[in-house]
């Protein structure tokens, strides 16, 4: 049995929270920006429609051909997912499906894509493959809006590692740079490297992770400086919280340290999401799926340097409905130190469970102001942000994505409260 945890949560959480509504286990909305209006404006840019992809849990990144790229984990030709490009059109953009997976070249894209230097686009896919332990591929430009699938690496599921998830990075040189949630020498997952040779490419494990660390369920970020962080989930006999890890890329072969080991309270547990490094100061931000405030529904964190370690502090604990909750995806930090995430679930509608938010954490002298920014309210409008981080947009907007919701009503896949739609992208005007 292959399993696939990411693919699972939405369907899962979407129910556990039910189930708090219903045993009223959420607190009353707190007073402030919790509870009070909205203060941005959403837009629909683009419905997924299933043939066309669905389920974009990963969310668009910027080409330099100005274009938008992304993945979906179903619909596509097979039904088995694709890589999408949208391209700007009027007040909306154009959709083009690039690839659809057929299992033998991989299924599920575990994460988004990475652009190369030549326009290649790199990532991996959960499953599928010879092993069905998922692939590496490369997407190469044939011609316009045309491209050929290459599989760089098929993954065993043994010491190579099984099932690579998250997007991959890519460093100068060209080499690619991801996780297995599963393989190693530890059963536990891998950190990986593709670097090009005459033959193609070839894989090195730089990591094995072992004695119930538990599984990666995110992508790395590389900083400028070469050095890879990331999380761990945890929910493991051993190491029941999670924990963010960075290696260390040294002449010398690659250095791995744990450097926060959440500890399941206030400060957090079970990181889900890629990491956001600030490269001036080395602070590193992120989110915890559970932990927290009294609700135990979620954090941001940071991790300062400090000495020969870091020191955690939570910015925001998330513990009321109206705010959102189960934080899942990464933060966009802008340059002024305001970062903006959004909740996979909380807000309004959905049969309860709320269809998730956009919120913003503004920085307000030593601390940060929460605001929700929008609480998404299912078709024709999207539901369940999920894993798809924002990205700058056009004139101050930031760009993201749903699992579900939408004007296609034909995916019924998931979406909290069992919100019919395929997806969307959509743009939010603070």
């Amino acid at each position: 049995m292959h399993r696939i945890p990411r693919l699972r949560s939405g369907r899962a959480l979407a129910a556990a929270a039910t189930a708090l509504v219903t045993a009223g286990v959420f607190a009353a909305p707190a007073a402030g920006a919790a509870s009070g209006r909205a203060t941005a404006t959403e837009k629909v840019l683009y419905s997924f429609a299933g043939a066309n992809g669905a389920g974009p849990l990963n969310g668009v990144i910027h080409g330099p051909d100005g274009k938008l790229y992304g993945t979906t984990v179903f619909g596509g030709r097979h039904g088995l997912g694709c890589v999408y490009s949208l391209t700007p059109s009027g007040s909306g953009y154009t959709e083009k499906v690039l690839f659809s997976f057929d299992n033998a070249d991989g299924s599920k894209p575990g994460g988004n894509v990475a652009v190369g230097a030549h326009g290649d686009l790199f990532g991996e896919t959960v499953i599928g493959g010879a092993d069905q332990n998922g692939v590496a591929f490369e997407l190469v430009p044939a011609g316009p809006g045309s491209y050929t699938e290459k599989v760089l690496h098929t993954f065993t599921g043994g010491a190579d590692g099984g099932q690579p998830i998250g997007a991959p990075v890519l460093d100068t040189r060209g080499d690619m740079f991801g996780v297995t949630q599963f393989g190693g020498t530890g059963g536990q997952g891998v950190i990986y490297e593709l670097a090009p040779s005459a033959a193609g490419y070839t894989e090195h494990v730089l990591h094995s992770f072992a004695n119930g660390a538990g599984q990666p369920q995110a992508g790395l970020t590389m900083t400028g400086t070469g050095t890879l962080f990331g999380t761990l989930y945890g929910a493991s006999a051993v190491n029941t919280n999670g924990t963010v890890f960075r290696l260390q890329l040294t002449k010398t072969g690659p250095v791995y340290t744990d450097i926060y080991n959440f500890k399941g309270g206030t400060d957090g547990s079970n990181p889900f999401a890629v990491l956001t490094v600030d490269g001036r100061t080395g602070v590193i931000y992120g989110t915890t799926e559970y932990g927290g405030g009294s609700g135990s529904d979620g954090t941001v964190f940071s991790l300062a340097p400090a000495g020969s370690g870091y020191t955690e502090r939570v910015l925001h604990s998330f513990t009321t409905h109206l705010g959102g909750f189960l934080p899942q995806a990464p933060l966009l930090r802008e340059p002024d130190g305001a970062l903006f995430g959004v909740t996979d679930i909380g807000g309004v509608k959905c049969s309860g469970t709320g269809c998730s938010t956009v919120f913003e954490l503004a920085p307000a002298g030593t601390g940060y102001t929460f605001q929700v920014l929008y609480r998404f309210t299912g078709p024709p409008d999207g539901a369940e942000a999920e894993w798809a981080g924002l990205i700058p947009g056009p004139a101050g907007t930031m760009i993201g994505a749903t699992r579900s919701g939408g004007t296609a009503r034909n995916c019924a896949d998931g979406g909290p409260g069992g919100v019919l739609g395929c997806g969307t992208i959509y743009q939010i005007t603070p």
